[in-house]
């Protein structure tokens, strides 16, 4: 079973935020966004219910500085999440892996994390995709579904096998 946790720093230390925000004012000239929030998603598999539970007070939250929330509502506000592209190392997913492990030494956790962004406005379909287009580096990153995975377990398809040439080194360059 996947659980799943959303964890944002409280407005009062959400610099992350206010930081994109002044980038969308300044560098973006959109003015439309009124607010916005940046939480951190995470996805866990393979560990227990009570194990999750007490994770998301030590490992994926900080009480005193972040709210966590079980679903997230956007009251119609624009929201798209971010996560690294298969292969690229997420240092967040993997923190929370060794933490948990601290917890439980027996636990082989398999977690996923993404960022989402809930941004309040009237900001137009253009603006909504400069922004978009401002947060996702597509070199490491994508944007990702909003909706719970059934599992974490990436299957990949066994590879074709190598092709061989013979005699290629020993063929005039022409060939």
């Amino acid at each position: 079973m996947v659980y799943r946790i959303f964890t944002e720093k409280k407005k009062e230390l959400a610099a992350e935020a206010k930081a994109l925000l002044n980038d969308i004012n300044t560098l973006l000239q959109i003015n439309s966004v009124t607010s916005l929030r940046v939480i951190n998603r995470y996805d866990a598999e393979n560990i227990t219910k009570e194990l999750f539970d007490y994770a998301v007070k030590t490992v994926f939250s900080e009480p005193q500085l972040d709210i966590t929330y079980s679903e997230l509502e956007n009251d119609g506000a624009s929201v798209f999440a971010v996560e690294y592209l298969p292969g690229q190392f997420d240092q967040r997913a993997d923190s929370a892996v060794q933490c948990v492990q601290f917890l439980d030494e027996n636990a082989a956790p398999i977690i996923r994390s993404a960022t989402t962004y809930v941004i309040e406005g009237a900001v137009t379909d253009e603006e909504f995709e400069a922004i978009k287009h401002h947060c996702i580096n597509p070199v490491d990153s994508r944007e990702t579904g909003l909706q719970k995975p059934e599992t974490l377990v990436t299957v990949f398809p066994e590879p074709e096998d190598v092709k061989i040439f013979d005699g290629f080194k020993e063929m005039p360059e022409a060939e």
